[in-house]
């Protein structure tokens, strides 16, 4: 507990780090169903994804601090999966603080915008080929002079704290189910494109998944 002027600030602390926990549960185990989702139907990423771990984890002892490193495909997987499912569909509303025209039209002062984060994902001026699950994208090098925006965890003032260890938590428990598990989906396809929402989107048929132990 700190005090500042005489004051606990404990339970402003305890709040702060609850909220980070519980926020940080279903959205990042939501992106790892999507991302086994995903795996399971594009066989080439699957056995790329699982030779990056198999070398990372033999070349270096397991998954550990140095192992992570070596796991930008996998990282690029969990980006990849934020961009085709966010975790939430649709934005907290702005309000325009000036009149701003946007493509001819006019977004007075005071105005509520909201943008679905799903439409936005799939914008093929942003993200060519964007139906397409392709991890390389976050890893072209010809990119780097002006990335790809991750618009999942906001900006600016306002960018999510957990965004760093919600990134570290999927990296090493996607890592580890690429190290010790094959994988398919009961219902193929459908499962990644008939969703529904309440306060995050989700598979209709709650997307069964077989899992096998890898030999």
């Amino acid at each position: 507990m700190i005090w500042v002027g005489g004051k606990a600030e404990g339970r402003g602390q305890r709040a702060e780090a609850i909220e980070l926990l519980i926020a940080g549960t279903d959205t990042t185990a939501h992106t790892l169903s999507f991302a086994v989702g995903e795996l399971s139907l594009n066989q080439r990423v699957f056995q790329q994804a699982q030779a990056v771990v198999d070398q990372a984890w033999e070349s270096l002892g397991g998954i550990n601090i140095e192992s992570l490193k070596e796991l930008t495909y996998i990282r690029a997987i969990i980006k990849e999966t934020l961009r085709l499912y966010s975790v939430a569909s649709g934005s907290t509303p702005l309000e325009a603080q000036r009149d701003t025209v946007i493509e001819g039209k006019v977004i007075p002062r005071g105005t509520k915008v909201s943008w679905s984060m799903l439409a936005a994902g799939r914008d093929p001026e942003v993200y060519p080929q964007s139906e397409e699950f392709l991890p390389e994208r976050w890893l072209d090098k010809s990119t780097e002079s002006s990335p790809l925006p991750m618009i999942d965890f906001g900006s600016g003032y306002h960018r999510c704290l957990g965004e760093h260890l919600s990134m570290l938590e999927a990296t090493l428990m996607l890592a580890l189910l690429l190290r010790y598990f094959e994988w398919e989906l009961f219902n193929g396809r459908s499962s990644l494109e008939q969703l529904q929402q309440n306060l995050l989107i989700y598979p209709s048929d709650g997307m069964p998944v077989r899992f096998r132990l890898r030999k």
